[in-house]
């Protein structure tokens, strides 16, 4: 399988010089809170295709979650992407595969640039008022973007300030499959469960580790009875009178069926977890990490996961003796010079945790 190797970041949001060395198929990321655990996450889910700023577009943050919308200064979120502390605008990482290295590099240059209104309602999607037929001029600011990879310039784009769509003319064509999850994704309702339903196998033992939320579970199933244009998947249970809609089921139950369908949608890719365990019980983890761990082993899915909670830390590494071997923990430390990190394979970890009782975070 193709498996990243090692990650270098120079710099990216609040990361200096970070690496990651001896990545294997399944590794942890830990830390305290602002380390760069999710930015590390970005950094990988951007290699799917890193010649594309519609890939930068997605990384954007708002709120603590994603641009789902438009409405918002993309100029901002893009200035967001860069160290906020340096003159130079520059996002650069190295990415190893499978003994390929590959380099990107995404570099901003603000200028400012006279616009006369026309030009500026244009840019800013708004439509100009019939009255104002004075076409006064204004300065505005402008990140003019360029993406080199292996230093070989592959696109050039530009952002206005104040600008509220950004769509590039490089569109979007994946090259990887690498699936990111939120904390808090299974509030919205997003599944891979056509996925999930086409493989016989799977949804069968998923059923069986969705009983540690409903014992009596029968069945999932996606209805359209109602000639919606969108359908919903419903559950059926022996507790209840009739299928239910997921969304009546908790967060256990719903952030359980998205881990465990985003791992099939991850097949021969790379599967991305951030605070991987957010709503699951500590009475369901055992059944439902062994799950994923496991099944990410025979569909070839290698697994970044971030966690500051020592408890789910400690389930992932002990609940599958079996593939202890492909786990590896990183700690993030961060201080005024950087970023450094610590690599302990799972059985390190284990011993740091149980017999010197020492925290791995």
């Amino acid at each position: 399988m193709n498996l990243i190797s090692n990650i270098d970041i120079k710099t990216f949001r609040g990361i200096h010089s970070l690496r990651l060395d001896d990545l294997a198929q399944i590794n942890v990321l830990t830390g305290n809170n602002n380390c760069g655990k999710t930015s590390i996450l970005e950094i990988i889910e951007s290699f799917a295709a890193p010649e594309s700023f519609m890939t930068w577009r997605s990384l954007i943050r708002r709120g603590g979650g994603r641009i789902l919308f438009d409405g918002i200064s993309y100029y901002e979120g893009f200035y967001d992407l860069f160290d906020v502390n340096s003159t130079d605008k520059e996002i650069e990482y190295t990415m190893t595969m499978e003994g390929n290295t590959t380099k990107v590099l995404l570099s901003a240059q603000e200028v400012e640039e006279e616009l006369t209104e026309s030009q500026y309602y244009d840019i800013m999607g708004f439509v100009k008022n019939e009255e104002m037929s004075e076409d006064l001029s204004q300065i505005v600011s402008k990140l003019e973007m360029k993406i080199e990879i292996d230093d070989k310039c592959v696109a050039q784009d530009s952002i206005y300030e104040e600008q509220s769509r950004f769509y590039s003319r490089d569109g979007m064509k994946p090259k990887k499959n690498i699936v990111y999850i939120s904390p808090f994704r299974h509030t919205e309702g997003m599944l891979f469960l056509g996925d999930v339903l086409n493989i016989p196998d799977l949804y069968e033992e998923m059923l069986g580790v969705l009983k540690e939320f409903d014992e009596n579970i029968l069945s999932i199933n996606y209805s359209n009875d109602d000639g919606r244009r969108r359908g919903v998947y419903k559950i059926l249970s022996k507790s209840q009178k009739k299928a239910l809609p997921l969304n009546m089921y908790g967060d256990g139950m719903k952030k359980a069926i998205l881990l465990m369908s985003a791992v099939i949608k991850a097949e021969n890719g790379i599967l991305l977890l951030d605070e991987f365990e957010t709503a699951i019980h500590t009475s369901a983890m055992d059944k439902v990490f062994r799950w994923i761990l496991e099944t990410c082993k025979k569909l070839n899915v290698q697994v970044f996961m971030t966690s500051h909670s020592k408890e789910a830390i400690e389930k992932i590494l002990k609940c599958a003796p079996d593939i202890k071997n492909d786990i590896a923990v990183y700690t993030i430390y961060k201080d005024e010079s950087g970023s450094s990190v610590r690599r302990l394979t799972a059985e390190k970890a284990i011993e740091v945790q149980d017999e010197m009782r020492l925290e791995l975070r």
